[in-house]
């Protein structure tokens, strides 16, 4: 980084940006949200079973 990125507000700024989206890639999914992405699964595929019917 050079010293005039420093005093940049926006250098800083996409500094910080880029931290904060680096640690949210690092969390983990909750549970809760996964069994709540299968169950949106297994209720398009029964959708779509419905329909082929």
């Amino acid at each position: 980084m050079r010293a005039s990125d420093v005093l940049d507000p926006n250098s800083q700024i996409g500094v910080r940006l880029r931290s904060l989206y680096a640690a949210v890639q690092e969390e983990a999914i909750p549970d809760r949200f996964l069994d709540l992405l299968e169950k949106l699964d297994q209720a398009e595929l029964m959708a779509s079973a419905k329909v082929v019917k």
